[in-house]
């Protein structure tokens, strides 16, 4: 029995060891990404981009991919993992404010049904929830307000 490249299923390639790890959609992905990247810098000709798409779209181990930006430059390759990283730094730190805003919140909601409780029960109304709801409140505004400004600056250094 044979693949769709033409060797037996129990045989491997010569590139690829048997301990090789897998290529993904993902990293294949990642690497036309990369070429593409090369050839609009002029790194690749029409001809060396065509032929590596192609390999790289057949590839089935990572080895392979790697044998095909192994000779572009590193900073080409580093690029597109800072901007990565910087997105999914981006990302939970808009998340974690998201989930102290919900958790502050829930908790006051809780608070002024609490006082609504008490009050209703003793005949006591005074507003004790106004200063935890106040304490956490700053806390939240100073954790949003320095997030949602450094995420802002640094999307427009990048659109600059």
């Amino acid at each position: 029995m044979t693949t769709d490249s033409g060797t037996a299923l129990g045989s491997r390639p010569a590139a690829a060891p048997a301990a090789a790890p897998r290529a993904g959609a993902a990293d294949r992905d990642r690497a036309v990404d990369l070429l593409g990247d090369a050839f609009a810098a002029g790194y690749l000709t029409k001809e060396e981009f065509d032929e590596r798409l192609d390999i790289a779209t057949r590839a089935r181990h990572r080895g392979e991919l790697d044998a095909l930006v192994a000779d572009l430059p590193a900073r080409l390759r580093t690029s597109r993992d800072r901007a990565r990283r910087r997105a999914r730094k981006a990302r939970a730190a808009r998340l974690g404010v998201r989930i102290h805003a919900g958790v502050y919140a829930g908790t006051s909601l809780l608070l002024v049904v609490v006082w609504l409780a008490v009050g209703r029960a003793t005949d006591f109304w005074y507003p004790w929830p106004i200063w935890p709801v106040l304490g956490w409140g700053v806390g939240v505004l100073g954790h949003a307000v320095p997030v949602t400004l450094a995420i802002r600056a640094r999307e427009r250094r990048r659109d600059v």
